[in-house]
């Protein structure tokens, strides 16, 4: 019987390798994510329905990845919030919640499972031309209706769609680690189709969290051959790439947005409005805040009045400190304060701080298996991305945190197949 039982729990956290169908449909997934709405959605509930099958059957459902713990506490706090607030009769626990279950468990999924070298190419592939072909498809789009803005058809707001193509240069410059000749080249044109789209969608955020991420990967590839220049060296190439796409014609009104950006009297976008807000408000319900995608109720105006109302205080005489009628805080912290508490605070920090500490050592201790470092640099690239973007915008939201976290996954069950990592967890 102990011993029986033994066997089993080491077959529970045994790593478990993924299969064609797996693989196959988080290609879908990654590829339909920016582009179409039914098959993203079919292949999230696919894939987790498909690994439970397997894992039942196989008596295995993988080993967890070092933030796994993280997610699941975000998936509690997402569905105990609805039952807590005050606003659950408003938006509905299932309506509020149920894109981010499917976002965490795909995740969760995916990082349970490893994959081959060429199945990870697969899912590069699928990542970065789903990324390029809806680049392209928002710019054919643009130019018929005469928005201001391209937008991916299945994601929506510019500002989203753009920090999507951020996850999507993460994964070009991992392309680039990669020892086929086909990876770099696809890796390069992720890389032009991402700044393509940053300089006509305006994103600060975006522009800036792709430079960032630019510099880091840059000098992660001259870091074989330039050893301690290589940051120095990376950074003064983004620094005069970008001037120099910053000089061209096309990047007029990005250069506008700019100007007027640092010249007007809100440097931060009136994000610390935004802030004060949230700090006014979050207290109604500190653990676990008020939901998911209950922002602009748990912000509105009367909320703010009775808060302030409550401590003796002139709504009127301090209007200007605050901010309204905005569906998120545009800081991944402060909607998650609202949203979800300070537990979901304490657990995003761990996600980031953990997905951190896991790839820059996987990275460092990776140097003699560079397929497996392609997957370490590509952890790295996205848990920078979203912290950078993360300070000015909410990531981990919509498909752009789903894509990110799905590659976060992918990155450690790729790197976790080295025998290395596995002697290490």
């Amino acid at each position: 019987m102990g011993q029986g039982w033994q066997s089993f729990a080491a077959r529970l956290g045994a790593v478990r390798d993924a299969t064609i169908a797996e693989v196959a449909i988080l290609a879908l997934l990654l590829f339909a994510l920016p582009l179409f709405e039914a098959p993203k959605n079919l292949a999230s509930g696919l894939i987790i329905l498909v690994f439970l099958v397997r894992g039942i059957f196989l008596r295995s459902f993988g080993r967890a990845a070092p933030f796994e713990w993280a997610i699941w506490v975000l998936l509690a706090v997402t569905l105990i919030a609805p039952l807590t607030s005050e606003y659950a009769d408003q938006v509905g626990v299932f309506a509020s919640s149920q894109h981010w279950l499917l976002l965490g468990l795909t995740s969760i999924v995916a990082a349970r499972l490893s994959y081959g070298q060429n199945q990870w190419r697969v899912l590069m592939a699928a990542v970065v031309i789903g990324g390029i072909a809806a680049v392209g498809e928002s710019f054919w789009i643009w130019s018929i209706n005469g928005k201001e803005y391209p937008e991916f058809r299945s994601v929506g707001h510019v500002n989203h769609s753009a920090l999507y193509m951020v996850g999507v240069l993460a994964a070009s410059f991992a392309c680039l680690r990669d020892c086929k000749r086909w990876m770099w080249a696809l890796g390069i044109a992720g890389i032009a189709a991402s700044f393509a789209y940053f300089v006509p969608s305006r994103s600060m955020v975006a522009m800036g969290a792709g430079l960032v991420v630019s510099a880091v990967g840059l000098s992660m590839i001259l870091r074989q051959f330039l050893s301690r220049a290589a940051i120095l060296g990376s950074v003064v190439a983004v620094a005069v790439a970008f001037i120099g796409m910053m000089a061209t014609p096309p990047a007029q009104g990005f250069r506008s947005e700019l100007m007027g950006r640092f010249t007007s009297s809100s440097l931060l976008s009136h994000r610390e409005h935004l802030f004060r807000t949230a700090v006014e408000v979050y207290d109604r319900n500190p653990l676990f805040g008020t939901g998911v995608r209950t922002w602009n109720l748990a912000t509105d105006e009367a909320v703010v009045r009775e808060e302030l109302a409550t401590d003796g205080r002139d709504y009127d005489a301090e209007a200007w400190r605050f901010l309204h009628n905005l569906n998120h805080g545009h800081n991944l912290w402060t909607t998650l304060l609202v949203e979800r508490g300070i537990v979901g605070v304490l657990a995003v920090t761990a996600y980031l701080a953990l997905g951190l500490f896991t790839f820059a050592r996987l990275y460092r201790d990776l140097d003699d298996d560079p397929d497996r470092q392609a997957a370490a640099k590509l952890g790295l690239l996205i848990i920078i991305y979203l912290v950078v973007a993360g300070l000015g915008n909410t990531t981990m939201i919509v498909e752009h945190g789903q894509a990110a976290m799905l590659l976060a996954a992918i990155a450690w069950g790729s790197a976790a197949r080295s025998r290395k990592v596995q002697a290490a967890i």
